[in-house]
């Protein structure tokens, strides 16, 4: 199995560090050709407009949008924002991978980002984990096609669907997390 990591901006050195840790091969996407050579791909967290222009100019929107109907993507913070329905953003690409509504910068500004403990569903090997919330988006209005996998303050912050799954946090941050790279991972063989 390869793991494409979106490496236009944002934070996805500490994506390849999480799969390398569990043995996981994987190679950084900036180019269409590069989708091709991977099984699945993570959009990691940055900044949503600034990755959408990225993705605008190096001509992957459409690539990507193709390339979800039929593989599994994780995204997490700004990436999760990327593949909702919807961010009310004009400025943001949507390629609608999950029945998900967004909302950028929910959880505060980056000055007041902070880590804590989420909740998780049963499918994990923990039921809890401490993770970190940066500009992190909140989730709202999904369809019925959608799990929550895990919780803050009762919020969803971890949710699926048939073949993608999202996150508010960065579970990139802390190497704690790697239950739910584990469960990604399971979701690509699965």
């Amino acid at each position: 199995m390869k793991v494409g990591i979106l490496a236009l901006q944002g934070d996805f050195s500490l994506h390849k560090k999480s799969l390398d840790t569990l043995g996981v091969t994987s190679i950084y996407v900036n180019k269409e050709k590069d989708l091709s050579n991977c099984d699945s791909l993570i959009i990691p967290g940055g900044e949503s407009t600034t990755m959408s222009i990225l993705i605008k100019n190096y001509d992957l929107y459409n690539p990507i949008k193709k390339y979800s109907l039929n593989h599994t993507i994780f995204g997490t913070c700004a990436g999760a924002i990327l593949m909702s329905k919807t961010s009310n953003d004009s400025r943001v690409l949507n390629f609608s991978c999950i029945n998900v509504k967004s909302k950028r910068n929910s959880w505060g500004r980056q000055i007041q980002s902070f880590t804590d403990t989420i909740n998780l569903a049963n499918d994990f090997e923990v039921n809890s984990l401490k993770t970190s919330f940066i500009r992190a988006p909140k989730f709202y209005d999904f369809g019925s096609d959608c799990t929550i996998l895990g919780t803050y303050n009762n919020e969803p912050v971890l949710i699926r669907n048939n073949m993608h799954i999202i996150s508010s946090f960065h579970p990139e941050v802390h190497n704690n997390n790697l239950p739910i790279y584990k469960y990604y991972l399971n979701m690509i063989n699965g």
